[in-house]
């Protein structure tokens, strides 16, 4: 059955350098942050080849907006957020929504989106591969490397994720990378045996 579902963002507001990660979005972000602040850079990436014009350590907020989903395996969503992790400044704020479905499960729907000027937009989404885990569960089971949950929820098959990313990330049990400003990278180990 189709599901319709209803998501308020006209009161959302974003403020500072803004990389919006998706794919087909229709200009959803934009119309969010252009409309909350005059004083705003929005930065877009929607393919593998607009990857290299972003830049490391600069992004106050990265946005995935119904865009996590599409990435298949949860090694390469693991890889794309060490990427976004590398994109945001010490201080930057990750924000997801997407739709909530687990294994044996398939979602088949609209979003309706209302924007400022209380327009709407609409995304369709249809997944319908039983074998995919895109639950909020999963979602953060990815994230807790790189950033800490600051809030979470889930309404009407969508989950919404704000996180903050972490000063330390861990590497493997034996070694810690720590970032600290300028990206500098400092090995734990080597100041514990000292």
């Amino acid at each position: 059955m189709k599901k319709e579902i209803f998501l308020n963002m006209e009161n959302q507001i974003f403020k500072g350098n803004v990389l919006d990660i998706g794919f087909e979005n229709d200009g959803i972000i934009y119309n969010v942050c252009k409309e909350g602040s005059e004083d705003i850079n929005v930065d877009y990436i929607t393919g593998k080849e607009e990857e290299i014009n972003v830049k490391n350590n600069f992004y106050d907020i990265c946005i995935l907006f119904f865009s996590f989903s599409s990435i298949w395996f949860k090694m390469n969503k693991k890889s794309f957020i060490k990427n976004i992790y590398n994109y945001l400044n010490k201080d930057g704020i990750l924000y997801i929504w997407d739709i909530d479905k687990g294994y044996k499960k398939i979602f088949f729907g609209n979003i309706n989106v209302t924007i400022p000027g209380n327009k709407i937009k609409q995304i369709k989404i249809n997944d319908l591969n039983i074998f995919k885990d895109n639950s909020k569960d999963n979602t953060v089971s990815v994230l807790e490397d790189y950033f800490d949950i600051i809030e979470g929820n889930v309404l009407n098959g969508i989950y919404y994720i704000k996180a903050k990313k972490k000063c330390k990330v861990k590497i493997n049990a034996y070694k810690e990378e720590s970032l600290q400003e300028g990206n500098e990278r400092k090995d734990e180990s080597s100041i514990n045996s000292a």
